[in-house]
């Protein structure tokens, strides 16, 4: 058998409390981009990467935050199975260095693991910022393993962090137990915390000394606005709209007409005087211009205002400050039958379902989680999003950060007023109580800030290129052959014409009752960004105009409102499989949103027609 010594391949695994840098320190060591988050819960499951030192390979596991080891939460559990049942060769329990005396009961537990141990003290920059001190040194003789001071979002200490790692995990692990209880104590679960805190109060008071301070801190200052219990949600409220503001309004629009510019004018003029210099037949020049480039252009052209969107969320999450959010959802939250940490999951809805349905997974109760995933699909996903700017840029320009305000807001609603008819039907019972630690306010940083647009980015692109890129083939395919496979020169002669005219009737009431809209819709169930590529192959040339003249402001609206709720896509719809296990509770999320899309649209659509001809 080979000699621990003589071992080149190592497993670290990253333990700690949520908001300690964990996520961050992982993505500094392995080079990767896992999703970092100020608020518990943002990894719920394990991700690997790997690192290298000298000649050592090192896998590096980055588990769930926890607070303890004793399973009171899935990330608890995820985590304790993991350490006990893989038994990695060491374990790197990150200690966010403002907060020591918390972060370290989560230590003690560890150390009793028998598995090699360093303790990586982050966020020592915000320490000295605070003029505290520690002395790692002394911390390291009086716990009885490595301490190594490390700034995980600046890169400081990690070539040293990994040093002493390293010869760590090639040595036997031997640390001091806090002494447990005598036998037949009353509360052994308390007596033994009370003898943790106590031990780790004999151990700061030695080696860390704190600034004294008569004053509020920054973040306490910011909070008494914040946090407000009348001022809060108000404050919320207005620094999302100022983000649709920034988003939708001039900027973005500004860059948007920007890439459709580029579209039009450069690449689709430059491809067809290619494509007729190889000689290229007509049908392969129309699949390329008006099929493939049409298609997947008039999704691109929005790609700046997803990444606008995404860039001034992922500055609020950074700073700390969608940790308050959930915070303050907490209240309004409960009266809805869910606790503030569904607010997790259901803010990333806004990002992309999928995601968010896996979020759920820090939920504790069955019941919770699957009344989150029944609501996030009404939580308008960013794929959408070229949607409404498509429509809104054609019917109401002048509106444009206030109507795709009231889209989003329309769709917080119907989540809210479904979740309030689930939890009083068929979920019923109590929230699951809710445990929040809210971080320091820190300045986003670039790097951090950057993974988070990066990411959402890579998936944007990676549906254009994949699915939207997919669908606009077929759909040219299909409105441009007969079902005599005859190609056509009037696509209402065509296969999805055909398949089109069975289901628009269903559409009528809503106000959109024709083939090429119906189709468009039937696409979207695959990405909801293939809704634009699909109406810009059906109605050729100028699609804003072709829009005017086949839809009505009113019937507009009911159109956005109807891709707003309807069923979320087939990535969406397999990740909720996975999720609820279950066939029948995958049937009602699919089924719930269409009924619902059908019935408010064509609510909408009827009542705005009935009021219109009362006017006039």
């Amino acid at each position: 058998m080979k000699d621990k010594n003589e071992q080149s391949h190592f497993t670290f695994a990253l333990a700690g409390n949520p908001n300690c840098g964990k996520t961050t320190l992982f993505n500094a060591l392995t080079g990767s981009t896992a999703y970092v988050g100020n608020w518990p819960g943002v990894t719920v499951e394990k991700k690997t990467g790997m690192a290298k030192y000298l000649n050592d390979t090192i896998d590096i596991i980055d588990l769930p935050g926890i607070y303890s080891l004793d399973a009171y939460s899935p990330e608890e559990a995820l985590t304790g199975k993991f350490l006990e049942q893989e038994r990695p060769d060491l374990i790197i329990d990150i200690v966010d260095a403002s907060n020591i005396e918390r972060n370290l009961y989560l230590t003690t537990q560890l150390m009793e693991l028998n598995i090699p141990i360093v303790i990586a003290f982050n966020m020592m920059d915000v320490v000295k910022k605070r003029g505290d001190s520690i002395d790692c040194e002394l911390l390291s003789v009086l716990i009885g393993a490595a301490v190594v001071p490390i700034s995980a979002s600046k890169g400081e200490g990690l070539a040293a962090l990994l040093k002493v790692a390293d010869s760590a995990a090639k040595r036997p692990a031997v640390y001091r137990h806090v002494a447990r209880p005598a036998a037949g104590c009353h509360d052994p679960e308390t007596e033994l915390a009370d003898a943790r805190y106590r031990y780790i109060g004999s151990i700061t008071h030695k080696a860390v000394k704190k600034h004294s301070s008569a004053g509020k801190s920054i973040t306490e200052k910011i909070d008494l606005i914040a946090t407000n219990r009348f001022l809060a949600i108000p404050i919320f409220l207005i620094m999302i709209l100022l983000i649709f503001y920034i988003t939708f309004g001039s900027i973005g629009s500004f860059f948007v007409h920007g890439v459709e510019y580029f579209i039009t004018a450069c690449v689709s003029p430059w491809v067809q005087t290619v494509l007729a210099a190889f000689g290229a037949s007509n049908w392969a020049r129309s699949l390329l211009v008006d099929g493939v480039i049409a298609g997947v252009g008039a999704v691109l052209k929005f790609l700046p205002q997803i990444l606008l969107l995404f860039l001034l969320l992922s500055l609020l999450e950074d700073s700390g400050y969608m940790a308050r959010a959930a915070f303050i959802m907490d209240a309004p939250m409960r009266k809805i039958g869910l606790s503030g940490r569904a607010f997790v999951p259901l803010l990333m809805g806004f990002g992309c379902t999928v995601p968010a349905v896996m979020g759920t997974r820090i939920l504790e109760s069955e019941k919770d989680k699957r009344l989150t995933i029944l609501i996030t699909p009404f939580m308008s996903c960013s794929a959408k999003t070229p949607v409404y700017s498509l429509f809104i840029a054609t019917f109401f320009v002048g509106y444009r950060p206030f109507a795709m305000f009231l889209l989003y807001f329309l769709g917080i609603v119907m989540g809210l007023l479904s979740a309030l008819l689930f939890k009083n039907s068929i979920l019923k019972g109590k929230p699951a109580s809710f445990v929040m630690e809210l971080p320091d306010y820190r300045l986003p940083t670039v790097k951090t800030v950057w993974l988070h647009v990066e990411r959402r980015i890579k998936d944007f692109l990676l549906k254009a290129g994949t699915s939207v890129f997919i669908a606009t083939v077929i759909i040219w395919l299909l409105q441009s052959f007969s079902i005599e496979l005859h190609m056509v020169a009037d696509s209402s002669q065509s296969i999805l014409a055909m398949v089109g005219r069975r289901i628009a009737p269903v559409f009528t009431l809503c106000g959109f009752g024709e083939w090429k809209p119906s189709v468009s819709l039937l696409t979207g169930l695959v990405a909801k960004e293939s809704v634009v590529s699909t109406m810009s192959v059906l109605y050729s040339g100028n699609l804003a105009a072709a829009l005017r003249a086949n839809f009505t402001p009113l019937s507009a609206c009911s159109f956005m409102i109807f891709v707003l709720l309807y069923t979320p896509c087939a990535a969406a719809l397999t990740t909720i499989h996975r999720e609820m296990g279950s066939l029948k509770w995958t049937a009602v999320t699919a089924a719930y949103p269409l009924i619902t899309a059908w019935y408010l649209s064509a609510m909408f659509y009827q009542c705005a027609v009935l009021i219109q001809k009362f006017f006039t």
